[in-house]
Formats: C-alpha cells, structure tokens, sequence
C-alpha cells in the first residue's frame, strides 16, 4: 500500500462527490427563490425582487430540454401566477449567501479564462460559459474577428500575422471579472481556421439575472429598475415574501457528469453546495474543508498521520492537491458500505465510456482517471460486479510523456491484480 501522497488529479472527484452523497444525499435539489422587498398592492411590487441563489448547476441544454431559458421561465411564470405585472424597482441578486473568492487561489490564468477551469457562480447558465467565435482578420495587421454574445464587451487588442507563425498563435482570453468585458490579446495566423471557445462568463450572476428579467418581461411583467448584486443581506427574513421558487432535479442527476466525463465545473459547484449547507458559510474555501474533514474522518489515527492530505478545490484541478492512493482506496472502501454507494459507483466510467475511451484496453472496472501535466491517475473499483471486487488506485506523478504510456502501465497492473486476484 503507498503511502506517499501524489497529485490525485480528477481521482479527487470521487472524494467530492463521496461527501456530497455522505452530507447531501442523492436526492438533494437545488432551491432557487425569488422573494419581494416591498409592499405588494395590486398587481404591483413597490420595491424590489430579490433572486436567492442556491448555486444550482443545471440551468442548461444538459438539463433542459429547452436549455437555461426553460428554469427562467418557470420563475418568471410564478411571479406573474401571483397576479404581479411590475416590479418599480430592480432585479437584485443576493450574492451574500455566496461570498469570497469563487475558485482556489491557485488556479491560474492558462485555467481560469476557459471551460475547464471556470470558477463557481452563486446563479450561472450554461455552465457559467459563454461562446466565442474567433477568426483571423481580413490581412496582416488588422486584428482578429471576434463575435461574443451580446451584451459582452470585447476589447480586442489582438493582431493577425502572417503564414510563417501558422500553428503558433498566441491568443489570450482574460474575462474582467465582475464586468460584462472579455479581454482578448496575442496573435493570430492568418493562414488557421476559424474557432468557437467556451470561456468563462465574466459575470455570470448578472448574465443570469438579466436573463430572468426577459423572462419576466415575456411573461408579462416589467422590472421598472436595474439588473444588480448585492454583497450585503438584502432584508431580514420577516420583511421577505416569497414569489417563486424553482427546485433542480436531484443531485445524482449530476454525478455522471462529474465522474464519468470529468467536468471540473460540477464537482466544484458541489464544493460550493457543501459550503452553503454544511459549512453553512457559502464560501467556497469552507466547502474544500468539508470534503477534508470528511476524508480524516475516515482514517484511523495512523493513517492520519501518513495521508498527507492536502486539497485545494473539488475538481482536482489545482495542482496543489495532495493524497496518498491508500486514502483514495479508504474513501472507496466507505463508499461500498453505505446505501447511496451504488449511486456513485454507477455514475464512474466502465471501459470505453466517458473519459475512459481515451484509454487502452482494460478489464472490467468502475473507475474514475485523472490527467494533469505530469500526472495520470485512475482509481474504482476492479471487477465491480463480482462478489470479490477489487478497490484500487494508482498515480503516476511527475511522468513528462504523453499520457498514453502511464496509461498502458496501469492498465496492464489491473490484468496483472485481477489475474492475482483470481488464483486466490
């Protein structure tokens, strides 16, 4: 058994998700409110509607069939059910149940721009993403054509160069947080092809709430004021009526997401949940304590003191993360002995399936990979449909090859476990 800790990479999803069914339960949903601040008369709010966030995941096309406007219309529907047709002042986000830094403060600036290191939004759609489309301009010289969803403000401080840089370009996306602005600077060979980027929405919240305020217009209602957050508790709860809520399907609707497809996104969202509901706090440095504090929880006081546990986000991105495969396989081991156990292993990839077509031939597994620079890792459970599975984890740190190589190795360990295992 290794003890020596490593970069789990993505194999720390499964410890994430293993708290969130641990504290949350597979049947946790997402609540989203709208509640009034003002007097109501008629068919008039006199003062303002306050969107609670429940940092909810789903509003998108993986959710909704149709896709983010379909949860805002729902809202947006209750609120005129409610015989409401103006609000006189403004849509306001509370964004204090969220408060502090979204995102480790580790994560850098070559993660944090784009799809795969997106931070976490107290009220986001599509992922907190937005779509771009980048080509190169007209000729040398000019900058390049960038095309970004309205109400995006682009300043384009990018420039086209000639043939002799082709596959060389140079382009950086930098969202101006808080702001509705994409920065977008370097150089663009003129002789590539177009290309669309998901990039992070600089503002997700307000994206989201003027979202909700079409919604709202096309429902028939009209929000007289401005679309805006507010950092500070927008009211005492007995000045707060209720309008509308929303509730998300449940929280194992996510998992495949998470574990299968390794999308960094939802397993930090899940960090923040943990920080709003059992840390009670909203902060997402307070949702990685969780996930900590679950992991030692299951450790006797000698494995505590050679884990080396040391965890940055929820997603396994931040390359600080630090735990020894021994700790991963006691997390797994805990997993198979609770009732929402099958849940999480039905939601890892099996060869071929999610991010394990990537990889080489394998026996049969219910494993979760990780791939970072230098880092390959897989961790599950072998053979998980017989009466004697294996629980396995294997990192391959600090390996400066393409991934297929470490991949093959730990492929060729779980033929060699599983014969192992089947002579005994």
């Amino acid at each position: 058994m290794i003890l020596i800790a490593g970069e789990p990479a993505s194999v720390l999803k499964v410890v994430t998700v293993a708290a969130a069914l641990e504290h949350l339960g597979a049947d946790y949903h997402w609540l989203t409110r709208l509640t009034s601040q003002g007097a109501i008369a008629g068919a008039v709010l006199d003062g303002d509607l306050v969107i609670e966030p429940g940092g909810d995941p789903t509003w998108g096309e993986e959710f909704f069939d149709g896709g983010a406007a379909e949860p805002l219309a729902a809202l947006a529907n209750q609120v005129r059910a409610r015989g409401l047709t103006r609000i006189s002042g403004d849509l306001v986000v509370d964004a204090s149940r969220f408060p502090g830094r979204p995102h480790p403060i580790d994560r850098s600036y070559g993660d944090l721009p784009y799809r795969h290191g997106t931070p976490t939004a107290a009220l986001a759609i599509d992922e907190a993403t937005i779509t771009v489309r980048v080509a190169p301009g007209p000729s040398v010289g000019e900058p390049a054509s960038v095309r970004a969803p309205d109400g995006v403000e682009v300043i384009n401080h990018t420039t086209t160069v000639g043939r002799g840089r082709h596959g060389a370009g140079t382009l950086d996306f930098m969202p101006l947080w808080g702001t509705d602005t994409l920065l977008l600077r370097g150089e663009y060979p003129i002789s590539e092809a177009p290309f669309v980027v998901s990039a992070s929405d600089p503002a997700p919240e307000r994206r989201a709430a003027r979202r909700l305020r079409e919604a709202l217009g096309a429902a028939g209602v009209t929000v007289e004021g401005a679309v805006r957050l507010q950092s500070q508790s927008v009211a005492a709860p007995d000045q707060i009526s209720a309008l509308a809520e929303l509730r998300s399907g449940p929280l194992e609707d996510v998992l495949e997401r998470i574990l299968r497809e390794s999308h960094n996104w939802y397993a930090d969202m899940l960090t923040l949940t943990l920080a709003l509901e059992v840390a009670g706090s909203g902060r997402f440095e307070d949702g990685v304590e969780v996930i900590s504090d679950f992991v030692t929880g299951l450790l006797d006081d000698e494995a505590k003191a050679q884990a080396s546990l040391w965890i940055r986000d929820g997603s396994g991105l931040s390359s600080s993360n630090l735990v020894t495969p021994a700790t991963v396989v006691r997390v797994l081991a805990h997993v198979l002995e609770q009732p929402w156990g099958g849940t999480l292993v039905d939601a890892l990839a099996g060869p071929g399936e999610g991010t394990l077509a990537a990889w080489p031939r394998m026996p049969p597994v219910a494993a979760k990979t990780g791939t970072l620079r230098h880092t390959v890792a897989l961790a599950g459970i072998l053979d998980p449909g017989s009466t004697a599975p294996v629980i396995f984890c294997y990192f391959i740190n600090h390996h400066p090859e393409r991934p297929w190589a470490a991949r093959s190795e730990i492929a060729s360990a779980l033929g060699r476990w599983r014969a192992l295992s089947a002579v005994r």
